[in-house]
């Protein structure tokens, strides 16, 4: 199984990432519709990529009344139907990691899908600074 992981130390905030996910799941360059969204701390200084981390007991999946979210059994993986979601942002809600995000314009939410059809995800491709890396699991 892969998992997105970030680095908020090499991120320059550039927010290509976001661009990159947004343009393949969507076809446009909008970065509010990219499921890796990038959280400016000005206080603090730095950025913070949030993404769905693919937790071993996601809180998404349990709230998500649509049943939109699943685990699937062999992997473990989430996995997300949004031809299920119906909008209620429970799964916004309860993300503990900010990783899943509001589509406004389609009603639905937005949660990455690890690029399982592609060699490399958008977001890692995208990522100038190796701030954001694909890597995988068992």
């Amino acid at each position: 199984m892969r998992k997105i992981r970030t680095n908020s130390d090499l991120c320059s905030g550039c927010r290509a990432c976001s661009i990159a996910c947004a343009i393949a799941h969507t076809g446009v360059a909008v970065t509010s519709r990219g499921a890796i969204q990038i959280m400016r701390d000005a206080r603090a200084g730095f950025e913070v990529q949030s993404v769905c981390r693919q937790c071993e007991h996601p809180e998404c999946v349990a709230s998500c009344m649509a049943a939109a979210l699943s685990v699937e059994a062999a992997t473990g993986r989430v996995l997300f139907d949004r031809d299920k979601c119906v909008g209620c942002w429970m799964c916004v809600m309860v993300c503990p990691h900010r990783g899943i995000v509001r589509d406004e314009k389609a009603g639905k939410a937005i949660r990455c899908d690890q690029c399982v059809d592609k060699e490399v995800p958008a977001c890692v491709a995208a990522c100038a600074t190796a701030a954001v890396q694909a890597e995988e699991i068992e």
